[in-house]
Formats: structure tokens, sequence, C-alpha cells
């Protein structure tokens, strides 16, 4: 696994600074402070309801569309840049910061053109341009080989960790810096599962890669660093091997060893 300690001169590729959010009169996450490293995989662990899922799409400011959410408080900053400036471009970030969700979500249309569907919503027409980005795509996604005969058909027509797999190349086609990941095997068989883990893990240094799952197991495969959330509080973050070999906080062991519901 890749040293991922705070001597890595990109530690605060992605950091999270005193970051406070609230539906309504609901506070769901408060005071974060969080490091995120270029091209490591974080997982983000803790019990449903922690804040897991409401920190990740903070990343990308999914949560800006939930009506009746109020103003965040703290900052955000990739690479240096505030994304909650109000100079910020959103469609531009969100280009930058890709979203892979717990449901496998293809589009009603054709497996090509669910793969180039950002290129084009981003105004690139050129067919040339579209098929080589498809099939690049598709190879980082490794399904280009099961897809390459059939690419007009429907993309519901593939099986559920194939979908999943088309999903990742449909955000890795606009060439994100980030890969956000919300339980992105927690619909998938056992089989379907070890492809898509084999797959982040093939592509980890492309990407820096965010990650909620509720999997201990699957976080201590493949992730390099782990933050653990509990009543939108981040107890503890660090090396995974750290987190779960030896945790410096109580409640962390409580969690990592199933005593902690």
């Amino acid at each position: 696994m890749p040293d991922s300690r705070s001597t890595d001169p990109d530690a605060d590729f992605i950091s999270v600074r005193d970051f406070s959010y609230a539906y309504g009169s609901t506070q769901v996450l408060h005071g974060i402070n969080l490091s995120i490293h270029r091209r490591r995989i974080t997982a983000l662990i803790g019990p449903s309801g922690c804040g897991k899922s409401t920190l990740l799409r903070a990343i990308n400011r999914i949560n800006d569309l939930v009506e009746g959410a109020a103003p965040v408080s703290g900052s955000i900053h990739i690479d240096g840049v505030n994304i909650y400036d109000p100079a910020v471009d959103v469609i531009a970030l969100r280009r930058n910061v890709g979203m892979v969700f717990q449901k496998y979500n293809p589009f009603p249309r054709s497996i090509y053109e669910n793969t180039v569907y950002g290129l084009r919503l981003a105004g690139i027409t050129d067919r040339a341009q579209l098929d080589e980005a498809a099939e690049q795509s598709l190879r980082l996604a490794a399904l280009w080989d099961e897809v390459k005969d059939r690419l007009d058909e429907m993309a519901t027509s593939l099986s559920g960790g194939q979908q999943q797999r088309l999903c990742i190349a449909r955000a890795v086609a606009l060439r994100p810096r980030v890969l956000l990941m919300d339980e992105p095997c927690a619909a998938l068989d056992p089989i379907a599962t070890a492809r898509i883990e084999d797959l982040i893990a093939q592509l980890r240094d492309r990407f820096s890669f965010v990650i909620v799952t509720h999997n201990m197991e699957q976080a201590k495969r493949l992730s390099d660093r782990t933050a653990f959330l509990y009543r939108g509080k981040l107890i503890e973050e660090g090396d995974t091997l750290d987190i779960f070999g030896n945790p410096a906080q109580p409640l962390t062991e409580q969690y990592v060893t199933g005593r902690l519901v």
C-alpha cells in the first residue's frame, strides 16, 4: 500500500476545514477537519446517518440541490481553491469532481451515449473525438472488451456490475481529478464487487478517490486512508492500517471491532 502519511507533500489536495452543514434545523455535520491526499483512496466509515454521504456530496456541491439546506460554514479547498467561494463555477467543479452512486444509474440510452454523455454536455460534437474518448473511458473501466461490439445496445441490457462500471466510465470520460463513490458496491453481488474493487485499485494512480462504505473489510482492503465519522463529527482520520490496527480513539476501536453500531 502506498505511503500516505502526513509527510506526503500532497496531503492537503482536498482540505476540509471547520466544515458544518445542516438540512433546515437539523445539523448534519459539525466542524469537520479532514485532509484528503492526491491519488490516494480515502474511505469514509461510520454508522448509518453519521454524515458520510453528506460530507461526500459536499465535495462537489451536490448538496446545493437539496431544498431547505442551510448555508454551509467553514470551507473545502481543492488544490487551494475554496469550492464554496461565490466565484466558483459549480458546473466546472462537477466536471472535475465526478460522482458514482450506490445504485447504478445508467441513462435510458445506448452504452456509447452513456459513456460520452458528459462530453456532449460540455459541447464536444466531433465524432472522432467522442469515439476515442468512449473507447479510452471504457478501457479505463475494464469494460471495453465486453461491450465493444454492442455499443449501440441499451445500457440497461448490461448486468448490474457492468452497469456500475459503465457509470464509472461515464464519470472518467471527463477526466476528473477526483472520483467520489457512495457505496459503489452495495447493490452488487460478491463477484461484481470484486471487479469494481479491482478497478478502483487499478485507477488509484490516476484519480483521487473518496469512498463511502459500510463494509469494514472493503475499507481495509481498498483504502490508503480512513476517516471515521460518528453523529456528524469526525472522530479520527489516518492511515488505514493505523485506524483498523491501532486506533487512537476508543470510539474508533469500538466501531471497527463491531462493538459500536
